[in-house]
């Protein structure tokens, strides 16, 4: 089943605090005026590689500062969804206004600040950076921006994220890990629009197309224990110097997206009820991992898990 936490509703501010760093990342929290009337609450749901929460309180300013950044920085995006209330999200010298329905993204590998009015309630999705498939560089100039919840693709995701929020007992993890992939897929696509003027402006549309045309050939051939930098570099008839060069704007490398996309399937089918008499090992082969071991090895890396230990979990 899909892992959920719906707790009491927080004692205190004190432990409203606690509960959001647990949540997300190590944050400071601070209450204009007196905590004795504060109330607040954190309701939250596993959905895969995204973890989403309901975060609710009379009033509070939230702040991911350079000092806890350095004790902990898991390089994750947080995509917030404003239900009720205001708040301010600012990042980068930048601000963005949202009130409900609207929808912003922001960075927590660079610090933050979020003031939130009176009785507020925010949707909150947190996903590694690596799975946008979008330029980290352009994407930093994208985050503390308003996004309408009422137009475009903001009108897809808004109502989605709102509607995640409900009860998901009954989900099995295998479903929740998809519905997880398709908050990511609508963030992604929604700020790869926005990106489409900048980078017709600054960038190669060719090199946007090899990327394009790379991602589909590498989804499509997971499954070939021989899928390398160099058999995707032949495929598409450039140099492997070349194409790793193509890839730097992303932060990744070919081979590292290779791996990921494999552990990801490796992940869900580990998941999935019907593989569950599948053995361990076969489940790593389909997706293109020889060696069993080197597999549990990447498995535990990316997921803090055996596979064996996820499987049973899930």
């Amino acid at each position: 089943m899909a892992t959920a936490t719906a707790t009491a509703p927080a004692t205190g501010f004190e432990d409203w605090e606690d509960r959001i760093c647990r949540t997300f990342v190590p944050l400071r929290a601070t209450c204009d005026g007196d905590t004795a009337g504060f109330s607040g609450d954190v309701d939250s749901a596993d959905l895969g590689s995204v973890a989403l929460a309901s975060v609710t309180a009379s009033h509070a300013v939230v702040e991911r500062t350079r000092r806890l950044i350095r004790q902990d920085d898991p390089e994750l995006y947080k995509f917030g969804l404003q239900v009720s209330g205001t708040s301010v999200v600012e990042q980068d010298d930048r601000q963005a206004q949202l009130t409900p329905g609207d929808l912003a993204i922001y960075d927590t590998s660079r610090p933050y600040r979020i003031s939130f009015s009176d009785d507020f309630r925010m949707t909150v999705a947190m996903f590694p950076r690596k799975l946008v498939r979008l330029p980290e560089d352009h994407m930093a100039g994208l985050t503390a921006v308003r996004l309408a919840g009422d137009s475009g693709l903001g009108a897809l995701i808004a109502p989605l994220m709102k509607g995640l929020t409900g009860d998901l007992g009954d989900a099995t993890t295998v479903i929740a890990a998809h519905l997880g992939d398709a908050v990511v897929d609508l963030v992604t696509a929604a700020f790869a629009q926005q990106l489409q003027q900048p980078l017709d402006a600054g960038s190669s549309a060719s090199r946007r197309a090899l990327r394009a045309r790379v991602g589909k050939f590498i989804d499509d051939h997971l499954h070939d224990p021989d899928l390398t930098s160099k058999a995707v570099a032949d495929a598409h008839f450039v140099s492997v110097r070349y194409l790793q060069k193509v890839f730097e704007a992303e932060g990744v490398s070919v081979s590292a997206m290779i791996r990921t996309r494999r552990l990801e399937r490796c992940r869900r089918d580990l998941a999935a009820p019907q593989n569950r008499d599948v053995p361990i090992v076969a489940v790593a082969q389909r997706w293109g991992f020889t060696d069993a071991a080197h597999f549990s090895r990447l498995f535990r890396s990316a997921f803090g898990q055996s596979p064996r230990e996820y499987r049973k979990n899930a």
